[in-house]
């Protein structure tokens, strides 16, 4: 009479089953990160316009000389140097752009190249 021997371990079928779930789980998790990422990126924007928008309020208030450039547009580099920001916020959200404010009536608006980030639309 034979022996029947206990296998143990798993089949090769086994294994390459496993492994193809966890690729498709993995590329699942990579899609949302990277869509969770530009997401905090944009926040982070909108944060940084909303104290660029405050900082400009204040040095308004307070008649900073030299403040506002042609056009009505905000020098960050007065706001940075009288105070009003520790430093100039970097965009995170887009390469090779900066932040521009504008001032018309004591309204700002700051933007990042062609999109409006301070006040946020609704």
């Amino acid at each position: 009479m034979k022996k029947l021997k206990k296998r143990c371990g798993f089949t090769l079928v086994e294994m390459v089953v496993v492994v193809a779930i966890l690729g498709i789980l993995s590329s699942v998790a990579i899609v949302k990160y990277s869509k969770a990422q530009e997401s905090a990126k944009l926040n982070a924007d909108y944060v940084s316009a909303a104290n660029i928008a405050t900082a400009t309020s204040l040095a308004i208030n307070d008649k900073v000389e030299d403040l506002v450039s042609s056009g009505n547009v905000i020098k960050l580099n007065t706001l940075k140097s009288k105070g009003y920001l520790p430093t100039i916020p970097k965009p995170q959200s887009e390469d090779n752009k900066d932040f521009t404010v504008n001032v018309s009536n004591s309204d700002v608006t700051v933007k990042l190249g062609d999109t409006q980030l301070y006040p946020k639309d609704k």
